[in-house]
Formats: structure tokens, sequence, C-alpha cells
């Protein structure tokens, strides 16, 4: 197949990792013998228009795909549009969280985008590739949204595929060049079983969990080891929810004696000091829990069950393993109030939670697909009246019956006030274009 790929990744967050589920996509393509190309760039590159255009028409890419997210998806409009400057055949596509609970009726909105893609690309991206290249009968792909003549067509959604490991590896199949990054982001599972109603993952994966095997996990693991790659980026939502199964990892991790470290997130309830321990001696060096409040009014209209007394011992054990505390939390929360935010972060300083990075809080975002943006008013949410694309969420753009914009703004100094340093780690996003083509 001489079809050409050119994924485009625009970092939402910054960080020196490699761009996992791009990775995933690209080593799906190549499976299926599409050769792709991950380009990152952001919004302070110093490529400009004219050497991203260069690069387009040296490359002669069919399609294009973007995974996009809220803050990074005026960006992607932007380059789709210098995408169809450079040849309008290229096939633009869609991807990420952002698309995936889009309303179809944002393609009209998007006259430089062709299709929308909705949950995991590495299915629908191959099969999509297959029918272009076969000139098919595009309404079979699965789990994607395009335009008709007649208007906007959405095809049944894709299955999730129940064994993660079927996927190939992006770090066994040299998606990646590993100059390009220090840290390896890792996805050993993928979904939540829990139903905060904030959040978009629960619904994205039909509120399940799928994993990686252990040995798969370890030998991703061992791969980016063997290359230099010290930093490691658990990106699971709830990376402890299997004891046995993160147990097995840890010690295969102790096992082999690397010289690591991990960050990773989880649930206060689903660790204990023994795994902690265990955790720590495997490398771990941050652990996040998500908060969110410890006002037990606000969490019951979240949906968030979190026992103070137990979150407060799992923080403790937490330190005592030698393991740097995060802390999730969110200010704009239903019947949240000014008040009830101040007692949050006194909580967290009272455990000595540096108040940095993750841990020095967020106002909540109203992302597609989450319960509180399908039904603001139920959750005494008051959006904006103000006009935005249909490709672009409600975010920010709200105050509530509880807290009025001032209220967030005096949170969110008081956030800022008390942090202490600079809210984030590593070396930030980076400028380049990687792949097996350079510009």
């Amino acid at each position: 197949m001489n079809t050409k790929v050119l994924l485009f990744n625009l970092p939402p967050l910054g960080g020196d990792l490699f761009p996992i589920s791009l990775g995933y996509i690209a080593a799906s393509l190549a499976k299926h013998n599409i050769d792709s190309v991950i380009a990152e760039i952001d919004s302070l590159t110093i490529l400009t228009d004219k050497s991203i255009s260069r690069f387009v028409l040296k490359f002669k890419p069919a399609v294009v795909g973007f995974a996009v997210y809220q803050v990074n998806i005026r960006l992607a409009m932007q380059l789709a549009k210098l995408i169809k400057m450079c040849d309008p055949s290229i096939v633009v596509v869609l991807g990420g969280p952002q698309a995936t609970f889009m309303p179809g009726l944002a393609l009209t909105q998007m006259p430089d985008v062709d299709v929308i893609i909705r949950g995991e690309g590495e299915v629908a991206m191959p099969a999509l590739i297959n029918c272009l290249d076969k000139q098919g009968d595009i309404t079979k792909v699965k789990g994607i949204a395009f335009r008709l003549e007649d208007g906007i067509y959405e095809t049944a959604s894709q299955p999730l595929v129940r064994n993660l490991d079927t996927f190939p590896s992006p770090y066994q199949t040299g998606v990646f060049r590993w100059s390009d990054h220090t840290g390896a982001a890792m996805l050993t599972s993928r979904g939540c079983i829990y139903n905060c109603n904030f959040c978009y993952t629960p619904r994205a994966f039909n509120r399940t969990i799928r994993v990686h095997s252990p040995h798969r996990v370890l030998v991703d693991m061992n791969v980016c080891v063997k290359n230099g790659i010290r930093r490691f980026f658990f990106a699971d939502p709830s990376f402890a929810f299997n004891k046995k199964w993160v147990t097995v990892i840890m010690r295969g991790i102790i096992k082999k004696r690397w010289k690591i470290e991990i960050w990773c997130e989880t649930r206060a309830e689903l660790v204990d000091a023994d795994l902690l321990n265990l955790m720590a001696r495997a490398g771990v060096k941050y652990l996040a829990y998500g908060l969110e409040s410890v006002d037990p009014v606000v969490n019951r209209a979240i949906n968030k069950r979190i026992d103070l007394c137990q979150f407060e011992e799992t923080i403790r054990s937490t330190q005592s393993a030698g393991i740097e505390v995060e802390v999730f939390t969110l200010y704009g929360l239903p019947r949240q109030t000014r008040q009830s935010c101040l007692k949050t972060l006194s909580f967290l300083q009272d455990l000595d939670v540096k108040i940095i990075g993750n841990s020095a809080g967020q106002q909540l975002n109203l992302f597609f697909g989450t319960d509180i943006l399908d039904n603001p008013r139920k959750y005494g949410i008051r959006l904006f009246k103000k006009r935005r694309p249909l490709y672009f969420s409600a975010g920010a753009d709200f105050q509530t019956d509880w807290m009025t914009t001032r209220d967030i703004a005096f949170v969110a100094r008081k956030y800022k006030s008390a942090s202490a340093g600079k809210n984030s780690r590593g070396k930030g996003c980076i400028s380049l274009l990687t792949g097996r083509v350079q510009i």
C-alpha cells in the first residue's frame, strides 16, 4: 500500500514525553503496511507556515490526522487549513478526546476537516485508509463521522478491542525516534469503572477497564530502558485498580534493577502501605490522587465518593514510603462555595502536599461526553451566553448557582499565592518534527 499518513501531535500540556496515543496509531498503521510520520508541533513552534507546507509537499501524505483536545483544536483548525492549501485532495481526520464526543454537525463549521474518528483510532484509522485506498464504501467504516452531499453521516460505533496486547507496541515497532524525548508515556490500561460526572473517560470506555498484560508492560519498558529512557509517565486513570496486576508489574521492575523514575495516578482507596512500599522500591517517585473537594455535599453532587479519613491515611502512608504526593482538586464544581474551596486548599496544606503542578488546583472545565455538560442546569451550572463553534465545548465559560466568576477567580488567586513554585516539571513542550522524514 502506497498511502502515506502524517499524524500531528499538538501537545495540550507540554512535557518531554513521547506522544503515546499517536504512537499506538502509527504502530497499528505499520502493521497494515501503511507508512506514517508523527509530527510534533505547538503554538509556539519556530516552524513557519512555509516550512510546514514544504514538508507536507515533500512527504505527500494522502491522509493527515490530528489528535485534538479543547486546548489545541483551534491550532488544529489553522493547520488543517494550511494542509488543504497545500493539496485539497488530502483527507484531514480528527481524533482524540475532543473528537470522540464532538457533535457531528461540527463538520459544518470545519470546512477543512473531512472525517471525525470516534473512540480508539488503532482500528478505525487503518480501516478508513484501507477504504480510501480501495475507493470502497466509507459508510462501512465503523466509528466515524463525515460529510455527504445530503448532510452529515455517522457510522455505527466501533466495538472496543478487549485484549490490548493485540495492539502493536509503539516502543517495540520503532515508530519513535529515541533522541526526541527523555520520558516515556505508558498506557498500561484504558478506561474507568467510576462515575464522576465531570469526566468523559467512563463513557468513552463503556465504564470498563482493559489492561495490557504485565509481560507486555515490562517488555515495553525494557525497550525504553535499553534506549536510555529513565523517566516513565503512567497515564492510566486508576493505575492500582487491580492490586495483583500492579504488584506483578512492580516486582518485575524490581527484579530488573532498573534505575528509573515513575509517575502514576490512582485512587486513594486502591492502595495500602505494603503496595506503596513496593511501588517505591520499583521507582515510583510521584503518585497522584484525585480528591476534587473535601466537601461531602460537593462530592455527592459529582458522584465521587471520598472517605476523608482514609484519604488522609493514604497520603501519610505514601509520604512515609518516600513517594511525593500530588492531589488533583477542582473549583467551580456543583454545590461548591468559596469557603469549601478554601477548606480543600487548607486540607492539602495540613497534609504537607506541595501546592505545585497537579496539586495547584484548576477550574472545572466542561468537556464533551460529560454528564455535567449534557445537563448543566441539573447541576446548577450557568453557561455564558456566548457564541462558540460547535467543535468547542463550554470549557470554563460558566459560573454556578454557588460561585460567581469573581468567586472562581478569587479561589484561583488563593491557589496561586499558595503555590510552592512553578506549576510544571521537566523541559516542557519542545517544537520539532519527528519521524522517518524530516523537514
